[in-house]
């Protein structure tokens, strides 16, 4: 079953509103490059002039042809007199209108070049902005969705959409709109009557469009809310695919994919029904507008002698180029509410406060040595009390174990001194002041952090290491990777610390990755260190010569340790031991193990089990 995350809407932030709301929110990434809109418009709207006057053409040359008369288009043939038809006229009307659509691509060109840029840099600022966002949104939030979620809700169909959004509107929508005005002067100077019924005929246009529209803006949203939550669980599934191969697990997990994507193609489905049941009503109508303009067109040839057979024909140009605009122009309504649908998705993150604020104007001091405190500190996930009433002080470069049964709150404690979260209640302290008042980014930055299940970016070994400390040269490297007992394997890779590592290093053996994690942290070279038990996958003899590389690593910083095997923890110089969210126990391991208590019971334990947890089963 597909667990479906809380909206993100946060109660502090207003409702965005419509549609329109949402564009006019986003003009604000258009001020800075509105000369080469302006410049990009005029050449739209030169192609939709142009657009404009090619029935004028077929006009002269019927005209000419059915009574003689020369076009006034082709005043510049000289000699050329009334009277019969002449195929030097109809030659000049065609270059005429070879020069007109030389003029109409040319336009058109310069036009596109420049829109196009801009919907780049529009749809770049977008994107850099929810990215942005998402990496200085805290952990709570990034608990409640998936990465794929997430991604195809802001990044991926979410930004496709708006993109092909405003490429319509761009490329199509200004020059529809050319076409339509000067078309309607033109038809007007030829015949109002016949414009006016052609006019009244197509206001049927704007009535569908609008009940149409407002239909497929709440089909696309609730087909992208639908479509990232199953981004969602495609990705989750493919990163478990060794999970779900090593318990035989495909055939059930395929049925329950197919059963959870058939409605999700029933719903595009009708979302696109919709859309199609927009352009049959818009197509009926438009052959209903030519057969009248026809049967009209028709009565005036015949009683109006004024009214030519070319103005027909051009009338039936108009129609057909009308037709075509306000069609158009129709399903433009479609795009809108799609882009609309994304933006809001975009937004929604945009919205989203962080739980962990980074204060403005925060000042980093000028020394840290490296003393934490924690003061009455209280922390619950979604209501569930995990640390309660903790309250300790850890003197600059002192080493301590945390360890204690799953679930006691290790863990969580360290995640609140590097303010991956911040306490409910009580603070943190670096030095007596608390985090919360300095600059996350520089605080953060004082952590070197090995996590029991390390990550790696799909990139090479160098880059991941050099992603801690960019300017380290590659002695530096070489030197991390040594302590970490990571260069003789790295030697050994296929284009050695070239190799890429794969998605989440995957790549890389689970000791392999550690190692590197653990030489990332050597090359960080940082003032505190927060390791969750960075030796446990590796073998005895590696073990030994990587406990002494990270006593040397420890010395003189202060040092917090996850700890899930005895053999960590027998050298820090202070174990604290948590259950159920409170510290029970306090004190060296000599002391502990011969003092009753939780940890003497798991040392016996573990003993009696003949292995070194620290964890209850």
């Amino acid at each position: 079953m597909m667990i479906r995350p809380r909206p993100f809407q946060d109660p502090a932030v207003p409702p965005r509103g419509t549609g329109h709301h949402v564009f006019h929110r986003t003009l604000p990434l258009f001020a800075p490059y509105r000369w080469r809109l302006l410049a990009a418009g005029l050449c739209v709207a030169v192609t939709g002039a142009m657009v404009s006057v090619m029935p004028l053409f077929t006009k002269a040359v019927i005209d000419h042809l059915q009574s003689g008369r020369v076009p006034a288009a082709a005043w510049w043939l000289g000699g050329v007199t009334a009277g019969e038809p002449r195929l030097p006229v109809i030659i000049g009307v065609m270059l005429l209108f070879l020069l007109a659509m030389a003029a109409r691509m040319a336009a058109w060109y310069l036009g596109q070049c420049m829109l196009l840029w801009v919907r780049e840099q529009v749809l770049f600022k977008l994107r850099s902005q929810v990215f942005h966002r998402l990496q200085h949104l805290c952990l709570r939030f990034h608990a409640r969705y998936s990465p794929g979620y997430l991604y195809d809700r802001t990044l991926g169909a979410a930004s496709t959409a708006v993109g092909a959004f405003l490429t319509m509107f761009f490329n199509q929508v200004i020059t529809y709109l050319t076409v339509i005005v000067l078309s309607l002067v033109i038809c007007f100077r030829l015949h109002a009557g016949l414009t006016l019924w052609i006019l009244a005929m197509s206001l049927g246009y704007v009535a569908i469009s609008r009940y149409y529209g407002r239909l497929i803006h709440a089909l696309t949203k609730a087909l992208n809310r639908q479509t990232n939550l199953f981004a969602g669980k495609a990705t989750d599934l493919l990163r478990g695919i060794k999970t779900i191969q090593a318990f035989a697990m495909e055939r059930r997990v395929t049925d329950a994919f197919d059963t959870e994507l058939w409605p999700l193609h029933l719903r595009a489905l009708e979302q696109q029904k919709t859309t199609m049941r927009l352009a049959f009503a818009t197509e009926s109508l438009s052959y209903l507008i030519t057969a009248a303009v026809t049967v009209g067109g028709a009565l005036l040839v015949l009683r109006d002698p004024a009214f030519s057979l070319g103005t027909m024909t051009a009338f039936i140009g108009y129609q057909a180029s009308l037709i075509g605009m306000f069609s158009a122009i129709s399903l433009v309504g479609g795009a809108y509410a799609a882009a609309a649908a994304g933006l809001e998705q975009i937004y929604e993150v945009l919205d989203e406060r962080p739980t962990v604020p980074d204060r403005p104007g925060a000042v980093m001091p000028a020394e840290v040595a490296g003393g934490l405190a924690l003061e009455d500190v209280h922390f619950s996930y979604d209501g569930k009390p995990v640390l309660s009433g903790i309250s300790l002080a850890v003197p600059a470069g002192q080493s301590v174990a945390l360890v204690g049964p799953s679930g006691g709150g290790k863990t969580t404690l360290v995640n609140l001194l590097l303010r991956f979260y911040d306490p409910d209640r009580g603070v943190v302290r670096l030095d007596g002041r608390d985090i919360r008042t300095l600059p996350l980014a520089p605080y953060r930055g004082l952590y070197g952090v090995v996590l029991q299940e390390p990550f790696l970016f799909n990139d090479s070994v160098l880059n991941n290491l050099r992603a801690v400390r960019p300017a380290a040269t590659e002695a530096d490297v070489r030197a991390a990777l040594e302590r970490a007992q990571a260069w003789h394997f790295v030697q050994e890779l296929r284009d050695g610390w070239h190799f890429t590592v794969g998605e989440g290093g995957s790549g890389l053996s689970g000791g392999q990755r550690q190692r590197i994690a653990l030489a990332r942290c050597f090359l960080a070279d940082p003032r505190i260190m927060a390791l969750d038990e960075a030796t446990s996958a590796l073998d005895n003899q590696a073990e030994w010569q990587v406990q002494q590389a990270l006593q040397e690593l420890m010395r003189g910083r202060t040092t917090f340790i996850i700890a899930h095997r005895l053999s960590t923890v027998r050298t820090v110089d202070r174990i604290l031991v948590l259950h159920e969210g409170c510290v029970v126990q306090d004190g060296a391991y000599a002391d502990l193990v011969e003092a009753p208590g939780l940890f003497r019971d798991l040392h016996l334990a573990a003993l009696a089990r003949g292995g070194e947890a620290t964890e209850t089963p």
